[in-house]
């Protein structure tokens, strides 16, 4: 009977713990925390040469087979294209917004996904209006070289459109 009991009770310590770690986000493996470190530079990074309309500094952040799908637009494909649209960008507007990271999924040691939410203001360089920025974006990043870089990025406003 004493075996059973003690038996039982190591059982049950095992699944409680089991189940505790399996809850606890803190519990990340290390390379699933480097992962997350990586990416989240990316998006830190990518934030700061948005702000600075740095078309260099985002340029960088991509693969070279990368594919930008920005909202009334065509699809940007491959780096020479992603460059193209980033400079037509910032010759029309000026960003000041922030990130926020919503998930981060890491899908294999080379491939993840992150998902954002942001805000800010947008200059239209045309006329000098300032007018507020509200996006979701979704990235899919590839690990290339021991970097993180952008694969495909997509966004959407949030915003209601003016009536």
């Amino acid at each position: 009977m004493k075996t059973y009991l003690v038996l039982a009770i190591a059982g049950l310590s095992l699944q409680l713990v089991s189940a505790a770690q399996a809850q606890s986000p803190q519990q990340l493996p290390s390379y699933q925390f480097e992962a997350r470190a990586g990416i989240e530079g990316v998006l830190k990074s990518y934030e700061r040469s948005l702000n600075a309309s740095d078309v260099a500094g985002v340029v960088q952040l991509y693969t070279d087979d990368a594919v930008l799908l920005a909202p009334e637009a065509p699809s940007a494909v491959g780096i020479e294209a992603v460059r193209n649209a980033y400079t037509g960008i910032f010759q029309a507007i000026a960003l000041n917004i922030a990130f926020e990271i919503a998930e981060v999924k890491l899908l294999s040691p080379e491939w993840a996904f992150l998902r954002s939410n942001s805000k800010g203001v947008v200059k239209i360089l045309a006329n000098g209006a300032q007018v507020p920025g509200s996006s979701q974006e979704l990235f899919v990043l590839h690990k290339s070289q021991g970097r993180w870089k952008i694969a495909r990025y997509s966004f959407s406003s949030v915003l209601q459109p003016a009536k």
